[in-house]
């Protein structure tokens, strides 16, 4: 398993410009921050389905994970302990584990 680094400095200077830019980080915005991933998720997957590079698809793919990590922030999680956490859950699962259908 390779290492995976850390995810702090990114959570931290996501946080730094949310915070900057006037983007709270509330308990009231969960609901929000949750839609606005999505969103992005959307945005990446219209560009696919439309034949953008994939360069515009990697864009949004990076906004979205911009959104989680904001999200991570105000939820107040390490990142880094939830990564390692679940990636290595991950590596004990057998192969192709919970596909129905190939997927």
């Amino acid at each position: 398993m390779p290492d995976s680094g850390s995810l702090s400095p990114l959570v931290q200077e996501v946080r730094a410009l949310a915070d900057s830019k006037g983007f709270g980080s509330s308990e009231a915005r969960i609901w929000e921050m949750l839609a606005l991933i999505h969103t992005e998720v959307s945005e990446a997957t219209d560009a696919y389905k439309k034949g953008e590079s994939m360069e515009r698809v990697g864009e949004e793919l990076t906004d979205a994970l911009i959104r989680i990590l904001h999200l991570v922030s105000a939820l107040g999680l390490d990142a880094d302990a939830l990564y390692r956490r679940v990636m290595d859950r991950n590596w004990q699962r057998p192969f192709r584990a919970n596909t129905v259908r190939g997927g």
